[in-house]
């Protein structure tokens, strides 16, 4: 009955969200669990990140304006690093295009190769990002955050591991966060409940995961 009643809210809930953005499951190896994939579901959601951040394994390709002996494609590395002919390495990870470009427009003026350097930076590619759900869910494993984005809401992430069953202590989520930069690792406790009812209410609030997360559901004790 329970978990009928589980089943229940989250498919009142998540039926508009799979009509109006497509979610398409695709299986894929992952030691003993899948990998999941699925489009954007901004239509329904507020990200507080709505500008793509550079990340580790970006591909990226970088044009000086009238210096062609200066362009370079290539990954940005796990540390973030981006190699620019003449500049050497610099720190770009975790910066918007539009930052990463003053900030080598920068580099270069204070290094006196040029005087009015314009930088342009385009993505080639998008490094695969991931956050893991654990514990009480259908399905656990890794989900694919879409190319582009800087993470996606908790209950998507849910919903692409199958949702909750029907003795996940919902009040007790567990999100640990990877560290980033020079932060540590954080963990927060979701009232995943809560974010149900505001859907029902029709008051949506959105809790973001981002790549490497681990999202760990609890069981309920009765």
């Amino acid at each position: 009955m329970l978990k009928s009643l589980y089943t229940f809210q989250l498919k009142s809930w998540l039926l508009p969200v799979l009509v109006l953005t497509c979610v398409v499951p695709i299986v894929a190896s992952w030691g003993a669990s899948r990998t999941r994939h699925f489009r954007s579901t901004e239509k329904l959601y507020q990200a507080p990140e709505v500008v793509y951040k550079l990340s580790p394994f970006d591909l990226v390709k970088v044009s000086v304006y009238g210096q062609e002996d200066l362009a370079c494609e290539q990954r940005i590395s796990d540390k973030g690093i981006l190699s620019m002919p003449l500049l050497g390495g610099i720190l770009v990870g975790n910066s918007t295009v539009s930052e990463a470009e003053d900030l080598i427009e920068q580099v270069f003026v204070q290094q006196q190769y040029l005087r009015k350097p314009v930088v342009s930076i385009s993505i080639q590619e998008f490094a695969p990002k991931m956050v893991t759900i654990l514990g009480q869910v259908e399905q656990p494993g890794a989900i694919a955050i879409p190319p582009g984005q800087n993470g996606v809401p908790l209950l998507v992430a849910v919903a692409g591991a199958g949702g909750f069953t029907g003795t996940a202590k919902l009040t007790q989520v567990r999100v640990t966060r990877a560290p980033r930069g020079t932060s540590t690792q954080q963990i927060d406790i979701v009232n995943a409940g809560k974010l149900l009812d505001s859907i029902e209410a029709g008051q949506i609030v959105s809790i973001v995961v981002h790549p490497d997360d681990i999202v760990f559901v609890p069981k309920r004790v009765f």
